[in-house]
């Protein structure tokens, strides 16, 4: 669980360097290696501002060849904290995932799914590896055409018999 103490922190800006283990977060650690998160946590009043922005390596299989390959990913995620009654008047509105309630007796944030979330959204769509697309990737399989007639498969002809009217017997 990644989880910072609030009560040493005062009103303003607070930026905070985090390398937790991926297991911590709830990654897979075969998968995700040297994660680093960069938190920025602006105080003012009942309201936390959190900013998160993660790096990390990732072992990513390669769409087009199906090698491993290593690539590094990097996200960033907001999040806004308020307190419960502001929360209401909000979710009345318009509910936001970006808007979590914290309550007067947290004296801890609580950042493990959002920065899970954050590097698992980092993670590209196509995983491409280097050189992967210079790679000449077969499009022919099966026999060559000879180019002579076709062979006709029987069970086809017994249906277009069928359709047209006409017994093949």
């Amino acid at each position: 669980m990644l989880r910072i103490d609030l009560a040493p922190l005062g009103e303003g800006v607070h930026a905070l360097a985090l390398n937790p283990e991926a297991e911590a977060v709830g990654l897979d650690p075969d998968q995700f290696a040297d994660l680093h998160v960069e938190a920025t946590l602006d105080l003012f009043n009942d309201r936390i501002l959190v900013t998160l922005q993660a790096t990390a390596t990732a072992t990513l299989e390669c769409d087009r060849t199906l090698a491993r390959f290593e690539q590094p990913i990097a996200g960033t995620y907001r999040i806004l904290f308020v307190p419960p009654s502001f929360a209401r008047r909000e979710q009345d509105e318009a509910p936001y995932e970006e808007v979590r309630v914290l309550e007067d007796t947290d004296r801890t944030l609580d950042l493990t799914d959002a920065v899970r979330d954050t590097v698992l959204l980092a993670v590209p769509a196509r995983k491409v590896a280097p050189g992967a697309e210079d790679i000449e990737i077969e499009t022919i399989f099966g026999a060559p055409d000879t180019g002579g007639e076709p062979a006709i498969d029987p069970r086809w002809e017994a249906l277009r018999s069928l359709q047209t009217g006409n017994d093949a017997d």
